[in-house]
């Protein structure tokens, strides 16, 4: 931990050649606070409360065939030296030294489920022979069957049996051999079919180029244990995907501090999104919103980008005068000579007999046949706003429908699956909002950038709602630098360091 004080005058030095792209892997969960312990169901949700990018947890099959989550081979405050040879019953009535119980895979994929977004490095720990380890790769990809984990699952293990078996048991999944000594050549991890390498420090120290030609072949890159601060900078010179560290908090903090400084020299276009960033759903923009833009328009590009028409945003930020991509980059509109000016109104034709049709499948499988209003509101642009409750709902229904989306979050593929070809975004309160193909915010802002000469690594968005689906989602998914505003009222906090 002492290695995390006093860096910031060596992060001055190094930031400007730093890239924003390095997660981090909370190893065996967040346990380095008091009430926790490694592996656990507590040190899982402790991750998940923190926001860390994914989480490494260690699988073990038990003497009858049962998947427990412990690093191993003992269990610690027991007399029990070996996890594999002890009946299930036996190690569920193990208490850990936080209280505790040695948690199974089904619960632990059962607490995960609630963070979707949160990757699982689940490592499948070495067993005595390869029947033994096959049998564990069966057991946990029917499991991951099961329970629809594939999307949230990145497979690990020392063992390159079980890295293999997983890919001829379920070709595609995503398989990655961890090493503390053998040193893989790409064509070696492209051959083999494994979506990466996790290396520890001291195996790749002497063999960097092979850490960053990994990289450049599209592998993912995790690097192990990564706690001080020389490790993080070295991670993310090297643009390793994921640094596995004991110590995620402070990682986190150190890491932004890194980001923070190289983006205060790098940015040049600050991308924000309205509501839930500036401003509580359809309410106007505050004076302390509008304050923030003030200042950051003295040293940077500033523009809006919404999910909602150019016009609506206006109005919504008191006619304030900044540049707006609305409905998705649908639209553009700037200010004039102090006039507000559409200067583009793109407009796509809506199959309405398709969209009525398919809208009425998911409404009758999923209970939603009956509704107020129309079945969706059909925009000029092409957009469409599918309102689960209709166009028209009760104030009071709408507001207490699905405050924190599950409802549709749960709804999301199968709307993606009928709509293919489109953008799905869970929009409001009650509705998803479909657009045609391309036209999303990282689209929107990329077709601004180079119209007028930014690049990528210039552009920082800052939003509200970047999960899968989120209207914010694609700036994720596609790389674009971004901070995630959880109150619009401490909007000023976040991006202070900008200023």
């Amino acid at each position: 931990m002492k290695r995390f004080v006093s860096i910031l005058a060596a992060l001055l030095v190094a930031v400007s050649l730093l890239p924003a792209q390095t997660k981090i892997m909370s190893h065996r969960g967040y346990y380095a606070h008091p009430g926790s312990f490694e592996n656990t169901l507590t040190s899982l949700a402790g991750a998940q409360k923190l926001g860390v990018e994914g989480i490494e947890l260690d699988v073990h099959l038990t003497a009858d065939d049962s998947l427990v989550i412990l690093h191993g081979p003992k269990i610690a405050g027991t007399s029990y030296s070996d996890v594999q040879k002890l009946d299930y019953a036996t190690v569920k009535s193990c208490v850990l030294p936080n209280g505790d119980r040695v948690p199974s895979l089904r619960e632990y994929f059962a607490q995960a489920k609630k963070t979707p977004a949160l990757m699982l490095f689940l490592e499948l720990k070495a067993h005595p022979t390869p029947e033994r380890e096959t049998l564990l790769a069966e057991k946990v990809l029917a499991l991951c069957d099961e329970m629809n984990m594939y999307d949230q699952i990145t497979f690990i293990s020392f063992s390159e049996h079980l890295c293999d078996e997983i890919l001829r048991l379920h070709p595609g999944a995503l398989s990655v051999p961890i090493s503390a000594k053998k040193i893989y050549s790409t064509a070696e991890l492209l051959n083999k079919g494994y979506s990466g390498v996790s290396y520890n420090y001291n195996t790749i120290i002497n063999n960097l180029s092979l850490l960053d030609e990994a990289h450049d072949a599209g592998l993912q890159t995790v690097l192990w244990p990564v706690n001080s601060y020389d490790l993080a900078d070295f991670a993310m010179r090297h643009k390793v995907d994921y640094v596995s560290s004991d110590e995620p908090q402070a990682m986190q903090n150190l890491m932004s501090a890194i980001r923070e400084l190289n983006w205060k020299q790098s940015k040049k276009l600050i991308c924000f999104d309205l509501d839930g960033t500036l401003t509580q759903h359809r309410t106007s923009m505050t004076p302390e919103s509008k304050a923030v833009l003030d200042t950051l328009r003295q040293r940077y590009e500033v523009i809006m980008v919404g999910g909602g028409n150019c016009r609506r945003i206006y109005k919504q930020m008191n006619e304030y005068p900044i540049t707006i991509l609305g409905n998705y980059g649908m639209e553009e509109s700037h200010i004039v000579d102090g006039v507000f000016t559409m200067v583009r109104e793109d407009k796509a034709e809506i199959d309405r007999k398709f969209f009525d049709k398919t809208l009425a499948i998911l409404r009758k499988k999923h209970g939603y046949a009956s509704y107020k209003g129309e079945t969706a509101e059909y925009h000029e642009s092409g957009m469409v706003t599918f309102g689960l409750l209709g166009t028209k709902p009760d104030q009071a229904d709408k507001l207490s429908f699905d405050p924190d989306k599950v409802k549709r979050r749960a709804m999301l593929p199968d709307v993606q699956e009928a709509f293919k070809g489109y953008n799905i975004f869970i929009g409001g309160t009650t509705s998803f909002d479909i657009t045609p193909g391309g036209y999303n915010k990282y689209d929107a802002v990329m077709k601004y950038a180079s119209e007028h000469g930014y690049t990528l690594d210039q552009i920082l968005f800052v939003g509200d709602d970047f999960t899968d689906g989120g209207n914010d989602s694609q700036i994720r998914l596609r790389g674009m630098d971004y901070i995630r505003i959880d109150d619009y009222t401490r909007v000023g906090e976040k991006v202070r360091f900008l200023y």
